[in-house]
């Protein structure tokens, strides 16, 4: 693994070649229909359909790497499946903020609209993306994990073809979902996840932790992210995410207009008394630097309510393991997907 300010400033003005290559060559020949449609679909839909490039890049399967191992990613995979609940709120409450803090990286979520506008609709879309990649069985060559990543990779093309055409972006920036950017996103949903964990009183064994760090690694090599900023260890995992830290959080207005617009969905879906301690609660598992760059200010009263809260959480959450953690959190995501489907 590499994290030289050389090698890092190198990263951000990579993109994904491949995929970046299709979007231009779907824009000049006309095919935009073409490819709105393909990603539209469901994964078993898109085999069905007609062979293109699109549809070839979208069934395609990377080499496995040489240091994959079928046992791990499955055990890191059950991992999820365990405290899939858990993990998934941690995603909204931790993961995303933490990334909002990091600048320019956050300039693209900004100007691409959709957190500020539709933070529900980002926050089901992510929450889809961690389901589909982390559900046991599902990266299997059987199954269709693939092309669920694959349409990600699509999705990131597009949206950096019209960033790159936006008066707003600024080329010192690197690209739009830079190589490092989405190395720090990865972190962000494995290492930054697991620290979460152990604040929330779960208690993992090396092993497990390793394990989930691992199908992470392998999820981010399907993403096409350098297998340089792949972590193959909690050490290397910390190392880098420091050095990503160091060199871009910071307190900028985009991100935090991000946290303002994210915690105020929360906010209209959780009971008032939950409503109030949503800004400490984000506080609490970010840690005091990364809330002060995303504009969440303490609130001692409040601060001392959700420190409370969590430490008697956390006790329970150590003499007890919650049963359907999967069933549960697979009927929230139904929920949120129809709540939004009516709006």
């Amino acid at each position: 693994m590499q994290r030289s300010d050389r090698f890092l400033n190198i990263q951000r003005k990579q993109g994904d070649q491949a995929a970046d290559l299709l979007i231009v060559d779907v824009f000049s020949t006309g095919k935009q229909a073409m490819l709105y449609g393909l990603l539209k679909l469901e994964e078993k839909g898109i085999i069905k359909q007609p062979s293109s490039p699109v549809k070839q890049f979208l069934v395609s399967k990377r080499t496995k790497p040489d240091w994959f191992d079928a046992r791990r990613l499955q055990r890191g995979q059950q991992l999820f499946k365990q405290y899939a609940l858990e993990i998934m709120a941690l995603l909204g409450a931790m993961a995303l903020p933490y990334c909002y803090a990091a600048s320019p990286g956050n300039k693209a979520l900004y100007l691409s609209d959709k957190m500020r506008n539709t933070p529900g609709k980002r926050l089901l879309d992510t929450a889809s993306f961690v389901i589909h990649v982390l559900t046991p069985g599902s990266l299997e060559d059987s199954n269709t994990g693939h092309i669920h990543i694959n349409k990600v990779r699509l999705i990131h093309a597009l949206s950096r073809y019209y960033l790159k055409k936006q008066m707003q972006w600024d080329k010192a920036w690197g690209q739009p979902i830079n190589q490092e950017d989405m190395a720090g996103t990865n972190l962000a949903f494995s290492y930054v996840i697991l620290r979460g964990m152990q604040q929330s009183g779960f208690i993992l064994s090396q092993k497990e932790k390793e394990d989930f760090l691992f199908a992470w690694r392998y999820i981010g090599y399907l993403l096409n992210i350098n297998e340089d900023l792949l972590p193959s260890s909690l050490e290397e995992a910390r190392q880098l995410a420091d050095t990503i830290k160091k060199r871009n959080f910071k307190k900028t207005a985009e991100g935090m207009i991000l946290t303002s617009e994210l915690l105020k969905y929360f906010r209209t879906k959780v009971p008032s008394w939950q409503a109030a301690l949503i800004h400490s609660q984000v506080r609490f598992y970010v840690g005091n630097d990364v809330a002060e760059y995303i504009g969440l200010s303490p609130d001692p009263i409040k601060d001392r309510i959700t420190s409370s809260i969590a430490a008697f959480q956390s006790i329970r959450n150590m003499l007890t393991v919650k049963p359907d953690s999967y069933l549960n959190m697979l009927s929230q995501h139904m929920l949120l997907k129809s709540r939004l489907r009516n709006e």
